[in-house]
């Protein structure tokens, strides 16, 4: 099973820690204070019109949505705080979409949950256990439980295509003009591109990942101080096909990377050492030796992409007022976590 592409498609991976077996067990509490903690545990931090949303329910959310390697490349987890708002603001705006999913009498075909789930193991290259072992790890008890998260999360899809995507209007002149601050006269911005990349392999556990992550952040310091040349680590370091060649990777333009390297890449100076970058393979420490502009290979796929990209945030922008539309008209309690 592939851990890196794991990690972008579904989400986070998420090991939950485990008490030692040999520890001394702890005096029961008296009935009352078990009672309080538990109370505690489960109390309603939101209604929205007559469904609860308790605690437990903001944790796991919270749970599941945590990006492990994301955390390993920084070397520290989201505050708890910031994750359990995060998690109880997409809770609330789920339970409005849904509600809107009932009064438009919307339903979801186990036939497309089925095809939901094979499109993930296919584009992952997993087995029925392979995937089984994903969906555990990312906090669902089991294949069931996630069925359900999939066939709500395609519920919501269904009505923001009717109430959200329906008012995307992007103009030719919005293109447009855009294509022309991005190419001008139908040009493309290139860079030459050099990376340390750090692989991670198949099945690797969260405890590896954390290793490789804290490697290339070691290897990262170093090559920003000037200590050692960049070349000389990526041949010592690199693990793909440009470590012998110092990490020299080419030249590229924009659309040809994956985001996140494509975003880092174009954001740095000449010779400037990034942070450490996650991909769908691993991480990666890039430089950019120089820049050029060359005649653009496709305008109208530039200007297709353009048009997608503007759509994106335009539906964003969108879904945000979309939900605050739903909370004004809806009866949304949301108590102090």
């Amino acid at each position: 099973m592939r851990s890196a592409g794991f990690v972008l498609v579904l989400g986070a991976v998420v090991v939950p820690g485990l008490c030692s077996a040999q520890a001394a067990a702890p005096a029961a509490p008296a009935p009352k204070a078990a009672a309080a903690a538990l109370v505690e545990f489960d109390r309603v931090v939101a209604s929205v019109g007559t469904e609860a949303i308790t605690l437990s329910e903001v944790r796991d959310r919270a749970k599941s949505a945590r990006n492990a390697v994301a955390e390993a490349v920084t070397s520290s987890p989201a505050p708890q705080g910031d994750a359990l708002k995060t998690a109880l603001d997409d809770l609330v705006a789920e339970r409005l979409v849904l509600a809107e999913a009932r009064k438009l009498n919307l339903e979801v075909p186990e036939a497309d949950v089925d095809k939901h789930v094979a499109g993930i193991k296919e584009q992952n290259g997993w087995s029925q256990d392979d995937f089984v072992a994903a969906v555990k790890m990312l906090g669902f008890a089991d294949v069931t439980a996630y069925r359900d998260h999939a066939r709500r999360e395609l519920m919501k899809s269904q009505v923001l295509r009717v109430k959200v995507g329906s008012k995307v209007r992007i103009t030719d002149l919005e293109v447009d003009e855009e294509f022309a601050r991005r190419h001008p006269g139908n040009t493309d911005e290139e860079v030459h591109l050099w990376h340390i990349a750090l692989l991670v392999p198949d099945a690797a556990t969260v405890e590896a990942i954390d290793a490789l992550a804290r490697k290339a952040r070691e290897i990262q310091a170093v090559a920003a101080a000037g200590s050692r040349t960049f070349e000389d680590l990526a041949k010592e370091f690199g693990m793909d096909g440009s470590a012998q060649r110092g990490g020299d990777v080419g030249w590229f333009t924009k659309g040809k990377l994956q985001a996140a390297l494509e975003n880092t890449a174009f954001a740095l100076r000449d010779n400037e050492i990034s942070p450490v970058v996650q991909s769908s393979v691993g991480f990666h420490v890039l430089r950019v030796t120089e820049r050029r502009r060359v005649p653009l290979a496709d305008a109208e796929e530039a200007k297709r992409r353009i048009r997608f990209e503007l759509s994106e945030a335009a539906f964003a922008r969108l879904y945000v007022d979309y939900v605050k539309e739903l909370k004004a008209s809806g009866r949304v309690i949301v108590r102090p976590l």
